[in-house]
């Protein structure tokens, strides 16, 4: 979600997805309320973090967690949390210039 966020607030970011676990396929929940935000995530693969180089990142942005209820709400306020933080690393990188 964050990648998907970082990538709409500028095109000069290349955000790329890695997961410590990543599995084949996003979780379905997530599509849908990315869908809602008009963020299109179907088919799309996140990366392992042991075939990234992590050299070749100007920053790193971690993800807060993953909700425990498995209920579209607790997705929606979750991608929300996600979206407000991802923007407040974007303005830090463009005020530092990173």
């Amino acid at each position: 979600m964050a990648a998907a966020f970082l990538r709409d607030y500028s095109p000069l970011i290349e955000a790329v997805s890695v997961g410590r676990k990543p599995s084949q396929n996003i979780d379905p929940m997530v599509v849908v309320v990315m869908k809602e935000c008009l963020a299109n995530l179907e088919g799309y693969v996140p990366c392992d973090e042991k075939t990234i180089d992590s050299t070749t990142f100007d920053a790193v942005y971690e993800c807060v967690e993953k909700p425990c209820p498995n209920t579209i709400e607790a997705y929606r306020r979750w991608r929300d949390e996600v979206k407000n933080e991802s923007f407040l690393f974007y303005r830090d990188l463009v005020r530092n210039k990173i």
